[in-house]
């Protein structure tokens, strides 16, 4: 039972707070952008482009996976004797 319950609230918390989890890589990318902007060196040809089109992947993923804890656990809880 308690492993069902600390899969449950750490469903919870992937679900409410995906930065969690995925909170450092958007920070360096605004970071490095922000350099690029105040004129730093590229660190390879285009960098600053790159950096500009393709932003760092959402929070969907982080958020399945808590979808998927959460389901987990209460199936475990409701289904499990």
């Amino acid at each position: 039972m308690i492993f069902e319950l600390i899969l449950l609230a750490v469903g919870l918390l992937l679900l409410a707070f995906p930065q969690v989890l995925d909170g450092k890589p958007r920070q360096r990318h605004s970071r490095r952008l922000k350099e690029l902007r105040n004129g730093a060196d590229e660190a390879f040809f285009e960098e600053r482009r790159a950096l500009e089109t393709y932003q760092p992947r959402g929070y969907w993923q982080t958020r399945v996976l808590g979808c998927l804890l959460i389901f987990i656990a209460l199936s475990r809880i409701l289904f499990d004797k």
